[in-house]
Formats: structure tokens, C-alpha cells, sequence
């Protein structure tokens, strides 16, 4: 390990070795210890010195929404048929009594389905409009409908699955086209097994452009799952501009210590990559879940957030959210994500996807944390 301990955190020299094929999960680094996850400390030493990133219209931060759409349906009954196989293919991973209960659940979803119940799982007209209200734009992350190596965590919809949006039936494909040209950014969410396997990132990646007729530039790996040493490697040799995998998902703050995009690196190499990283500082689910992460109602969760927001606005950094569209009935998800662009669009940000913050960043930034790390006197 070198001595300089923020080039080593925003590397990710300190982040654990991958263990039953991801990297663990929790909300630790040394800097960590002393209550300093909530602060991005790295952009701070940079201010001690530097002017702080220059955003469009002199605005004095950015936001940027994203969603993982790892579902679009809950009674599609081609797709439910497909999660029972999955079910009992993956048995060891689970009691049978659990296994029983899920495939119960999912045929009697799929009978709803087959009596036309109404499917409103995402909404995602709804998430859309709330974010048009606000004069903003989001990145969708979608996964891909075919998986060379399945893994039981895999998302279960296909691009001609037809789904409710704007009181019509569209399928999955056509929805992407139409947030494309509506200028809504689609990304992709690509599956467990790609974070060391280019030909499956390539696979995938070449699924959602054949969709959209063009390429694509962002990615955010299935459940954050990641290999410091191996996966910003395959995601540049993939094709890929810009990744926003490095949050949590039990926790919220700046995992390498930065609100600031900066280049991953190759551990391997001890080369900076071309690929940017845009940091993820706030997940919907490690506020929200009742069974999970930091477990919070909608007030405190909101408390937690407008602290970190802050954070980032003092920084003049990029506030990364992102909310799964699944949640939309879920008590308190749908709504905090409301009060949250209300709380935010009065500190006037530059709302802007993964894409377009990348670009700007890319184009009228001269930040290099990796170099002004790596300059840092050791202590």
C-alpha cells in the first residue's frame, strides 16, 4: 500500500479483495473511522487551495437522477414462469420453505396477470413527469434481456414485454426509444457475472444500443457489484465513458471520499483508466428498507439527505441519487424522492444525467483528483 492515504481511497487500494465473487458490502475505509463517510474529504483538501468545479450558468453544484429499473412488472405471466425456473434452478441458495413461497407468490402473480389485473409496478410516466416539473432529466439503467452466465440475482423482464405507460400498452423497447428521444439518458445495468468477463459486458452493452440504434456511454453494475481489480478495466474496454457503481447500498456518502468525478484506476497496471467514475452518494433502498441498510422513515431518511446534499452543495460537487422505479408503491419511496427535487430545486443545481455530466466534466473541467491526490504530502 503506498503512504498517501487519500490516492490510496480514491484508487481503491483500501477496499477489500473480492469474496464469493463480489466485493463485500459495507460502509468502512481507515478514513471512515473517525465519522468522515458523510464528508467528502478529498473534495475539501482540493478547496483548500483550488477553485471548485465550474458548472453550466454558474450554477453552483449538480444533481444527477438516476434509476436501476431492475423490474417492470408484476404480473406479466411470461416473466413470472421465468422467475419460478430461476427459483428452482437456485434452490441451494435457499430454505425450500423460502423457495415454495416464491414460486407460490409468482404463480399467483402470473394468474393476475392472466386475468388482466392491473400492473402499475413502475409507473414510470410518473417518475418521468415529477422530473420534468422540476426541469430535470434522468439516466434509466436498464439491464440486458439475454445473459450468457446466469446468476440468480439476474433481472427477469424482456425488451417486448408490454407494460402501461401514458394509459397505453408499450413494450419494454419502446419505452427506451421513447426516453431517448425524449431526452432521458439509457444506460446499462448489466448483470452479476460481467464484472470480469468483457465478451458478457459487450454482449449486454450491444443489446440496449441495438434497442436505441446507437451507442451507449454509462454503466452501473447489478447490485453495485464490483472488482477493484478487474471491472473498470472491462467496463473501458466495453466501450464505456462514464460508471456510477462506487456507492453503497447499506449506507449512503462518499465511498472514495469524493463528490467529484475523477479516472478509475487500474489496480493492476498502476495506470489511470480513461473511464470516469461519477460517484454514488444516495440510494433510495439504504435509506428506505424495512429490512436493510440504515432503516428509516421518510422524515429521518430526508434529514440524512438534505446533511449529505449540503455537503455536496458546499463542494460544489455532483449529488448522485438513485431510486429503482419498482418502488413506486412502496410506502415512502415515491414520495420522499418528490420532496427531495422540491427540497433541491431551490438551491437552483444543474440537473443533468450521468451522460451530460460526464461530457461537461470531460470538456471544461481541469480537476485530476488522482493527480492532486497522489501530490498530497503523506502524513
Amino acid at each position: 500500500m503506498r503512504a498517501n492515504k487519500y490516492f490510496d481511497l480514491i484508487c481503491g487500494s483500501y477496499e477489500p479483495a473480492v469474496s464469493d465473487q463480489h466485493v463485500p458490502d459495507f460502509a468502512y475505509n481507515p478514513l471512515n473511522t473517525s465519522g468522515k463517510l458523510y464528508n467528502p474529504i478529498i473534495d475539501n483538501e482540493w478547496l483548500r487551495e483550488n477553485k471548485p468545479p465550474i458548472w453550466p450558468d454558474n450554477r453552483k453544484f449538480a444533481v444527477c437522477l438516476t434509476h436501476d429499473v431492475d423490474s417492470v412488472s408484476d404480473f406479466d405471466p411470461r416473466q413470472n414462469i421465468r422467475r419460478i425456473k430461476k427459483l428452482l434452478k437456485t434452490t441451494s441458495n435457499r430454505s425450500l420453505g423460502e423457495t415454495a413461497r416464491k414460486v407460490v407468490e409468482h404463480n399467483l402473480s402470473a394468474l393476475k396477470g392472466l386475468v388482466g389485473k392491473k400492473d402499475n409496478l413502475c409507473e414510470f410516466d410518473k417518475w418521468m413527469d415529477l422530473e420534468a416539473k422540476h426541469g430535470a432529466r434522468s439516466t434509466f439503467f436498464f439491464a440486458p434481456e439475454k445473459v450468457g452466465q446466469p446468476h440468480e440475482s439476474d433481472c427477469m423482464y424482456k425488451y417486448d414485454q408490454k407494460i402501461k405507460y401514458r394509459g397505453k400498452f408499450i413494450d419494454v423497447a419502446g419505452l427506451m426509444r421513447e426516453m431517448d428521444s425524449q431526452g432521458w439518458e439509457i444506460g446499462l445495468h448489466p448483470s452479476w457475472h460481467t464484472f470480469d468477463d468483457l465478451d458478457e459486458m459487450v454482449f449486454q452493452k450491444q443489446q440496449v444500443e441495438a434497442v436505441l440504434d446507437h451507442s451507449i456511454n454509462s454503466v452501473r453494475q447489478h447490485f453495485l457489484k464490483y472488482d477493484p481489480l478487474n471491472t473498470f478495466k472491462v467496463q473501458t474496454e466495453a466501450g464505456f465513458k462514464y460508471d456510477s457503481t462506487m456507492g453503497y447500498n447499506d449506507n449512503l456518502g462518499f465511498r472514495r471520499g469524493s463528490s467529484y468525478l475523477f479516472n478509475c484506476y487500474d489496480l493492476k497496471s498502476d495506470q489511470p483508466l480513461p473511464l470516469l467514475q461519477l460517484p454514488l452518494i444516495i440510494q433510495d433502498g439504504a435509506l428506505l428498507a424495512p429490512d436493510k441498510g440504515l432503516r428509516l422513515d421518510s422524515d429521518k431518511a430526508l434529514e440524512y439527505i438534505k446533511h449529505v446534499a449540503n455537503e455536496v452543495r458546499l463542494v460544489g460537487g455532483v449529488l448522485t441519487l438513485s431510486w429503482h422505479p419498482h418502488t413506486f408503491n412502496r410506502p415512502g419511496y415515491f414520495d420522499v424522492y418528490r420532496k427531495v427535487l422540491e427540497l433541491l430545486e431551490k438551491d437552483d443545481p444543474w440537473f443533468a444525467t450521468v451522460n451530460e455530466v460526464g461530457d461537461w466534466w470531460r470538456k471544461r473541467s481541469e480537476i485530476d483528483l488522482l493527480k492532486f491526490t497522489k501530490n498530497i504530502p503523506s502524513e
